[in-house]
């Protein structure tokens, strides 16, 4: 369904930088937010048909210093599940999301723009990335087998599963439902629903090493220098982030 983006912005309900800004998320814990610190950048926001979510703006030149982005050629605002990631190896995990891309944004984007991923902790990298390329949205799966811990030089993606055209999800809602074993052998297995319908499903190895997993969502880009000067802005909403501990509960 299509809608007219923005009815309000309500009120930030915090004090300070950006940083203090609280997730809207449900079942995750100690969520942390990656940003430059600047006030604009994620909001509160209601839509036309009464719901709210978050609204997440990347400019150019927002790569946190905490981060290390500067020099990574990459860009973020996004929130994370920090402190003690509550997905170990060996755990299985329901988790979804809607989003939403801006009018607004690039048509085409020169970079990959990730909306939503799945992260490990210290050097092995992400298991799975939700990413707008090649004009559609889609699954990028890490290899499960090599350890991918160098930014700069990825290794070969693993699996690419297009979920849908990127056309679509300017100006529309996108919901995406995850089940996961985070596994190092064969009892691994990865699902994903797209709009309530199966859309993937993978069996085997889901992680390449034993440190546990973490979520984020919001909007990041790699390899920005392809733009060939500052990337424009991309404009990114989401609302009813969940993680549970079954699919009703996050549907």
């Amino acid at each position: 369904m299509r809608l007219l983006v923005i009815l309000c912005v309500l009120a930030l309900g915090f004090a300070g930088s950006a940083e203090a800004q609280r997730s809207m998320a449900k079942g995750l814990t100690s969520v942390e937010l990656q940003s430059v610190g600047k006030r604009d950048r994620i909001a509160r926001v209601q839509f036309p048909d009464g719901t709210r979510g978050e609204r997440f703006i990347l400019k150019a030149g927002d790569c946190p210093r905490v981060t290390g982005d500067c020099n990574a050629d990459r860009e973020r605002v996004e929130f994370f599940e920090g402190g003690r990631a509550p997905q170990p190896v060996g755990s299985e995990v329901w988790l979804a999301w809607s989003v939403m891309v801006d009018p607004s944004a690039p048509a085409r984007p020169r970079t990959s723009m990730i909306l939503g991923q799945f992260h490990q902790r210290g050097t092995s990298g992400p298991v799975i990335l939700f990413q707008v390329i090649d004009g559609r949205y889609e699954i990028k799966m890490t290899d499960p087998y090599r350890l991918d811990d160098d930014p700069m030089n990825p290794i070969p993606d693993f699996r690419n599963i297009g979920l849908r055209p990127y056309s679509a999800m300017r100006g529309g809602w996108t919901r995406v439902m995850v089940n996961a074993r985070w596994s190092r052998g064969e009892d691994g297995f990865i699902q994903v629903w797209l709009d309530g319908q199966p859309a993937w499903r993978y069996d085997g190895p889901t992680v390449n090493a034993n440190d546990p997993v973490y979520f984020k969502y919001g909007v990041y880009r790699s390899f920005v220098s392809k733009c060939g000067g500052p990337c424009p802005d991309f404009v990114a909403y989401y609302r009813d982030v969940r993680r549970g501990k079954s699919r009703e509960r996050v549907e």
